[in-house]
């Protein structure tokens, strides 16, 4: 009797993992379309097109040449790395980001409640990362910080509302 109850937890847990995947994928999904639709290239009526040739010159030397209807985007551009840390005793979401190369003024911050923007561009470096938040949070008040190549950005996390439920007390 014990192992059945044991071997439905276990399921239990499996599902509870795979929603967990589905999740994030719908979430990816949902990313994807949205970048899709930020395209600034051709209308959507059009395919796109992008190729390349490479040939010798007569000296032996390669030339590289691009074609087709997409314009560059964000060329040589990384996603950084990161990492988010909760701490929900302290009421905080940090994120750490890895942007070596850049500086302080280098770098620019965009934040939502369920997402942040990370850009920074220095020389040939350059980072780009639309970063979706574990857990809301509250952007009006959040701290940044960078040394030595790592951005910390601390997030106080948004307070939980009783999705509309109230206790009413009777006089």
């Amino acid at each position: 009797m014990v192992k059945m109850f044991e071997d439905r937890r276990r399921f239990r847990d499996i599902l509870d993992e795979i929603d967990k995947i589905m999740a994030e994928m719908e979430r990816e999904i949902e990313d994807s379309i949205r970048n899709f639709l930020k395209f600034e290239g051709e209308h959507f009526n059009k395919p796109f097109i992008y190729g390349f040739s490479l040939t010798l010159n007569p000296e032996g030397a390669p030339i590289f040449r691009t074609f087709g209807n997409l314009k560059p985007g964000l060329q040589g551009c990384r996603e950084p790395i990161s990492d988010q840390i909760l701490d929900e005793q302290r009421g905080e979401l940090k994120l750490v980001v890895e942007l070596p190369g850049v500086e302080k003024s280098d770098i620019d911050i965009q934040a939502l409640e369920d997402s942040v923007t990370i850009s920074a561009e220095r020389g040939d470096r350059k980072y780009k990362a639309e970063i979706p938040l574990r857990v809301k949070v509250d952007p009006t008040k959040a701290k940044a910080s960078f040394q030595n190549g790592v951005l910390e950005v601390s997030f106080p996390l948004k307070e939980k509302t009783n999705k509309g439920f109230y206790k009413i007390n009777i006089e």
